[in-house]
């Protein structure tokens, strides 16, 4: 691939706007996460989600051998967590943001994220520098109110309703 794709390419991925989350699981009583945007549902039958995950994620290696995670999907008020997702912290300095429980299987999820969705590993792709992680949603629950934490043109965003009518 020659250098003016690959830059046009990461041009054109600026303007996809994409709902920041942070993807966490336990294993051997050590909690990780990371920071991540390229989540996306898959199916409802079985109900599924796939996440591509850099190969040299901290988080890979652990989730791969516990089988079991959680995808966080952030609120607009929750850019302190996805810095801190995103930078090379120990696992108490990152989870130190937020307010954070654990499932009845230790898996750790945040309590007032704009969505959790509880995975249990199906299947895995690598490709690349990624795998590309696919779960099956055992369990979710959702905020009421929706302000999710977007990232679009290298910077946080939040959505709002069009204030003009869309043509149909």
């Amino acid at each position: 691939m020659n250098n003016q794709v690959r830059d046009n390419f990461r041009h054109c991925m600026r303007r996809l706007a994409a709902t920041v989350c942070v993807i966490t699981c336990q294993h051997d009583g050590m909690r990780y996460g990371i920071t991540a945007t390229a989540v996306t549902s898959l199916c409802f039958d079985p109900v599924s989600i796939l996440a591509c995950i850099n190969s040299s994620s901290s988080l890979l290696q652990p989730l791969l051998a516990s089988g079991k995670y959680c995808i966080n999907l952030l609120s607009n008020q929750h850019t302190a967590v996805s810095q801190r997702f995103s930078t090379p912290l120990s696992a108490d300095e990152r989870f130190s943001a937020g307010e954070w429980c654990s499932n009845a299987q230790g898996v750790p999820y945040l309590a007032d994220a704009q969505a959790t969705l509880f995975c249990e590993l199906d299947q895995t792709l690598p490709y690349a520098t990624h795998h590309i992680v696919i779960g099956q949603v055992s369990d979710c629950q959702f905020s009421e109110a929706i302000a999710p934490l977007l990232y679009q043109n290298g910077a946080y965003v939040t959505s709002a309703p069009l204030t003009t009518p869309v043509a149909g």
